[in-house]
This record gives structure tokens, C-alpha cells and sequence, in this order.
């Protein structure tokens, strides 16, 4: 019997999300990365990352109808690793694991520089903004070999919460 939980991971781009889920999925679980989407349903070549922010709608709808079958076939733990803002496409994962008897837990990654930056984000009211500017950076650097997310997104995200 698998574990009847869903992780829904929480984080910015190059934060060490994946590394998580992949710790908390173990052997058995299963990772739903909406960023698959990228690599597998768009363009040629699985291993280049084809991002377009206008087939998003279409990636978020596909990484759900994965979730929806992962569900239904009673597989745990399930990781949802995506971002996970506290949206209503959030509150969409939420509700379909709980009212299929799961247990849900946002997870957030626990990489030192996630650490930090968490409490830089719980104060950015009270920071000069060339900090905030300087993760910006630091994260679009990380995540350069990987997702390419752009500094200007990065920093959206940083003041407004990721969708």
C-alpha cells in the first residue's frame, strides 16, 4: 500500500525544489513537474527545455489531468512540484487529494540559500530593494543550465508570490 499523502512543493526557480521531491518521493512516489511539460510536449528534443509562457494554460492543465490519474490510481506520495503559490490552481490540487482521502503538506525546499532567502522574503517590506535585485540574479544563474527563468520573472515572483 502507498502512503496516501501529497507534497505540494513551495519555491522559487533553482531553489532546490526538485532536489526535495525527489528525496521525499523515495522509490515508490511519484514527481508531477509541471516543467516535464516543457521538455516532453514541446519541441524535439526531451533533453532541451522549450519554456513559452503562452502554452502555460496548457501545462498547468496538463501536469493536473497527471495529478488526476496518479490519484485515481491510489499512487503516494505524490510531490507536486510546481511552484505552488497560494493560488486557487493550488487550492485545485488541494481538494481533489483530500477528497480522495490524501493527506496534503506543502513543502518547501531545505537548501541553505532557500533558508535565507524565505526570511528575506517574510521582511522584503523593510529591505532595500538591490537585495531582493541580487537573489534575483543569483536564482536566474542557477537556474540558467536547467529553466532559464529570467532575472524580470524571478524578481515578479519575489514581490508577488509565484502562480
Amino acid at each position: 500500500m502507498s502512503e496516501r499523502i501529497v507534497y505540494l512543493m513551495r519555491g522559487l526557480p533553482a531553489c532546490g525544489k526538485s532536489y526535495t521531491a525527489r528525496r521525499l518521493a523515495g522509490a515508490t512516489g511519484v514527481i508531477l513537474e509541471m516543467d516535464q511539460y516543457f521538455y516532453l510536449q514541446v519541441g524535439d528534443d526531451p533533453a532541451s527545455y522549450d519554456y513559452s509562457e503562452e502554452r502555460l494554460p496548457a501545462a498547468r492543465q496538463w501536469n493536473f489531468n497527471r495529478f488526476r490519474r496518479a490519484i485515481a490510481a491510489g499512487m503516494g506520495p505524490i510531490i507536486v512540484d510546481r511552484g505552488n503559490g497560494l493560488n486557487e490552481e493550488t487550492y485545485q490540487y488541494a481538494r481533489l487529494a483530500v477528497e480522495n482521502g490524501y493527506r496534503v503538506e506543502i513543502q518547501e525546499p531545505d537548501s541553505l540559500w532557500w533558508q535565507e532567502l524565505r526570511v528575506l522574503l517574510k521582511y522584503q517590506t523593510h529591505l532595500n530593494p538591490a537585495v531582493l535585485d541580487h537573489w534575483a540574479e543569483v536564482l536566474e544563474e542557477k537556474s540558467r543550465e536547467s529553466h532559464r527563468v529570467p532575472r524580470s520573472t524571478i524578481r515578479r515572483w519575489i514581490t508577488f508570490g509565484r502562480t
